[in-house]
């Protein structure tokens, strides 16, 4: 025979249950959900190997081409051709594609990551950390996409 305890936990234990599915849920909907106006929006496509940053606001494409830094110096290399420009505390939108093959944009510093994958479009936002203008943040890929992958490399520059 049951016992209504047993029948009084069981019940406690699916509502419980329950109500952490279903907050879960509607975290990760608010979490997932794009602002309805970022401050700069830019579309970003992953080639073998650079980066091509896209403002449609003004309409200018910049590739990015990673110069390593000379043998011996203890710095990040640099950066010719573009970056990904944005003000401080200003919420960017990305849209993230790649034009070849999987390829991965990574801002380890902003804990940022997004795959570029061909033929879809990957959005994300985030909020510009408020630093004093001229701050960089390493771009790189992080998913082993050929050859050069490791010249896949480009800045996000603090305005």
């Amino acid at each position: 025979m049951v016992s209504k305890y047993e029948v009084a936990w069981t019940l406690a234990v699916v509502g419980l249950l329950a109500g952490v599915a279903g907050y879960s849920a509607l975290l990760l909907y608010h979490v997932d959900a794009l602002s309805p106006h970022p401050g700069e929006y830019v579309e970003v496509t992953a080639h073998q190997w650079f980066w091509e940053f896209y403002y449609p606001a003004n309409h200018t494409h910049y590739n990015s081409t990673y110069n390593p830094p000379a043998a011996g110096s203890n710095g990040l290399g640099s950066v010719t051709g573009g970056a990904l420009w944005a003000k401080p505390g200003e919420v960017v939108q990305i849209n993230v594609t790649s034009a070849d093959v999987v390829h991965s944009l990574n801002i380890p510093s902003l804990g940022l990551r997004i795959d570029a994958i061909p033929g879809r479009d990957n959005q994300f936002q985030f909020t510009v950390p408020i630093v004093s203008p001229g701050t960089e943040y390493l771009i790189q890929c992080t998913e082993f996409c050929g050859t050069f992958h490791g010249t896949m490399r480009s800045f996000l520059v603090v305005t």
